[in-house]
Protein backbone atom coordinates (compact mmCIF):
# COMPACT_ATOMS: atom_id res chain seq x y z
CA UNK A 1 0.00 0.00 0.00
CA UNK A 2 1.32 3.15 -1.19
CA UNK A 3 0.78 6.53 1.42
CA UNK A 4 0.79 9.83 -0.61
CA UNK A 5 0.64 13.29 0.94
CA UNK A 6 -1.67 16.03 -0.29
CA UNK A 7 -4.99 16.00 -1.19
CA UNK A 8 -6.42 13.29 -3.90
CA UNK A 9 -6.83 14.43 -7.03
CA UNK A 10 -10.08 14.91 -8.41
CA UNK A 11 -9.35 15.25 -12.34
CA UNK A 12 -10.89 18.60 -12.02
CA UNK A 13 -8.45 21.79 -12.36
CA UNK A 14 -9.14 24.96 -12.34
CA UNK A 15 -7.69 27.59 -14.69
CA UNK A 16 -5.06 30.24 -13.11
CA UNK A 17 -5.77 34.38 -13.50
CA UNK A 18 -7.50 36.04 -16.28
CA UNK A 19 -8.57 32.64 -18.23
CA UNK A 20 -10.66 31.61 -15.38
CA UNK A 21 -14.58 31.94 -15.82
CA UNK A 22 -15.04 32.32 -11.99
CA UNK A 23 -12.68 35.88 -12.43
CA UNK A 24 -15.12 37.35 -14.72
CA UNK A 25 -17.84 36.39 -13.13
CA UNK A 26 -16.97 37.74 -9.89
CA UNK A 27 -15.75 40.55 -12.19
CA UNK A 28 -19.29 41.37 -13.36
CA UNK A 29 -20.90 40.83 -10.59
CA UNK A 30 -18.27 43.99 -8.81
CA UNK A 31 -19.38 45.94 -11.87
CA UNK A 32 -23.33 45.61 -11.10
CA UNK A 33 -22.50 46.31 -7.21
CA UNK A 34 -20.85 49.47 -7.72
CA UNK A 35 -23.04 50.69 -10.39
CA UNK A 36 -26.21 50.36 -8.41
CA UNK A 37 -27.89 47.88 -11.51
CA UNK A 38 -28.14 45.05 -8.54
CA UNK A 39 -29.72 46.59 -5.72
CA UNK A 40 -30.39 44.59 -2.11
CA UNK A 41 -33.10 46.07 -0.50
CA UNK A 42 -31.89 47.91 2.93
CA UNK A 43 -34.96 49.11 3.90
CA UNK A 44 -35.55 47.88 7.42
CA UNK A 45 -39.37 47.84 6.89
CA UNK A 46 -40.62 46.10 10.18
CA UNK A 47 -38.94 49.16 12.02
CA UNK A 48 -41.17 51.54 10.74
CA UNK A 49 -44.44 50.54 12.34
CA UNK A 50 -45.54 51.11 16.07
CA UNK A 51 -45.60 54.29 18.10
CA UNK A 52 -43.35 57.13 17.47
CA UNK A 53 -42.83 59.76 19.96
CA UNK A 54 -42.25 63.11 18.90
CA UNK A 55 -38.93 64.50 19.59
CA UNK A 56 -38.58 67.97 17.24
CA UNK A 57 -40.14 69.20 14.52
CA UNK A 58 -37.85 71.94 12.61
CA UNK A 59 -38.52 74.60 9.68
CA UNK A 60 -35.45 75.92 7.81
CA UNK A 61 -33.47 74.20 10.59
CA UNK A 62 -34.98 76.40 13.23
CA UNK A 63 -36.80 74.32 16.14
CA UNK A 64 -41.41 75.28 15.65
CA UNK A 65 -41.80 72.54 18.19
CA UNK A 66 -40.99 71.30 21.66
CA UNK A 67 -43.05 68.40 22.30
CA UNK A 68 -44.79 66.79 25.34
CA UNK A 69 -45.18 63.17 25.88
CA UNK A 70 -48.33 62.97 24.50
CA UNK A 71 -46.89 64.15 21.22
CA UNK A 72 -47.18 60.67 19.25
CA UNK A 73 -47.56 59.26 15.83
CA UNK A 74 -49.07 55.97 15.47
CA UNK A 75 -47.94 53.65 11.75
CA UNK A 76 -50.30 50.48 11.88
CA UNK A 77 -48.72 47.95 9.97
CA UNK A 78 -52.06 45.37 9.67
CA UNK A 79 -54.60 48.05 8.34
CA UNK A 80 -52.05 50.83 6.95
CA UNK A 81 -53.54 53.64 8.95
CA UNK A 82 -51.53 56.36 10.70
CA UNK A 83 -52.81 59.02 13.35
CA UNK A 84 -50.69 61.73 14.87
CA UNK A 85 -51.35 63.87 17.79
CA UNK A 86 -49.72 67.39 18.81
CA UNK A 87 -51.33 68.93 21.17
CA UNK A 88 -49.52 72.53 21.09
CA UNK A 89 -50.50 72.80 17.40
CA UNK A 90 -53.97 71.41 18.07
CA UNK A 91 -53.07 68.67 15.32
CA UNK A 92 -55.36 65.04 15.79
CA UNK A 93 -55.20 63.83 12.37
CA UNK A 94 -55.35 60.04 10.59
CA UNK A 95 -55.79 58.30 7.45
CA UNK A 96 -54.29 55.38 5.68
CA UNK A 97 -50.47 55.47 4.30
CA UNK A 98 -48.17 53.53 1.72
CA UNK A 99 -44.73 53.06 1.80
CA UNK A 100 -43.68 54.15 -1.74
CA UNK A 101 -40.56 54.42 -4.11
CA UNK A 102 -39.15 57.50 -4.62
CA UNK A 103 -35.72 58.59 -6.19
CA UNK A 104 -32.12 58.82 -4.53
CA UNK A 105 -31.83 62.18 -4.15
CA UNK A 106 -35.19 62.44 -1.80
CA UNK A 107 -34.02 59.89 0.59
CA UNK A 108 -31.46 57.89 1.48
CA UNK A 109 -33.49 54.28 1.40
CA UNK A 110 -35.65 55.50 -1.60
CA UNK A 111 -38.50 55.34 0.53
CA UNK A 112 -41.56 57.56 1.43
CA UNK A 113 -44.36 57.21 3.52
CA UNK A 114 -47.60 58.73 1.07
CA UNK A 115 -49.94 59.50 3.70
CA UNK A 116 -53.79 60.20 2.39
CA UNK A 117 -56.10 62.31 4.89
CA UNK A 118 -59.83 61.66 5.97
CA UNK A 119 -60.31 64.84 4.11
CA UNK A 120 -58.93 63.54 0.90
CA UNK A 121 -55.42 65.44 0.98
CA UNK A 122 -52.23 63.49 0.26
CA UNK A 123 -49.00 63.95 1.73
CA UNK A 124 -45.19 62.74 0.62
CA UNK A 125 -42.96 62.57 3.52
CA UNK A 126 -39.12 61.57 2.23
CA UNK A 127 -37.77 58.82 5.16
CA UNK A 128 -34.38 59.92 6.11
CA UNK A 129 -33.53 58.11 8.80
CA UNK A 130 -35.11 55.09 10.38
CA UNK A 131 -33.66 52.77 13.34
CA UNK A 132 -34.77 53.66 16.68
CA UNK A 133 -35.28 57.10 16.09
CA UNK A 134 -36.94 58.20 12.69
CA UNK A 135 -36.28 61.13 10.65
CA UNK A 136 -39.36 62.37 7.82
CA UNK A 137 -38.84 65.49 5.97
CA UNK A 138 -41.64 67.25 3.77
CA UNK A 139 -39.90 70.23 1.80
CA UNK A 140 -38.25 71.97 3.99
CA UNK A 141 -39.86 70.54 7.13
CA UNK A 142 -38.17 67.72 9.42
CA UNK A 143 -40.25 65.68 11.59
CA UNK A 144 -37.84 63.66 14.03
CA UNK A 145 -38.92 61.06 16.24
CA UNK A 146 -37.89 58.31 18.66
CA UNK A 147 -39.75 54.69 19.12
CA UNK A 148 -42.22 55.15 22.11
CA UNK A 149 -41.22 52.74 24.92
CA UNK A 150 -44.33 50.79 26.42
Amino acid sequence: MKITRGLPKSGMKLKKGTNNPLFYICLLFSFFCCTGLVHFNSFPTKKLYGVWQYRAIYKNGISVLTPDEADTMVLDRRQSRFHYKINSLRKDLGGTFKVKTVPADSSPFEKALEFHYQNKSIRTFNIMLLSDSLIIREGNTTFHYRRKKP
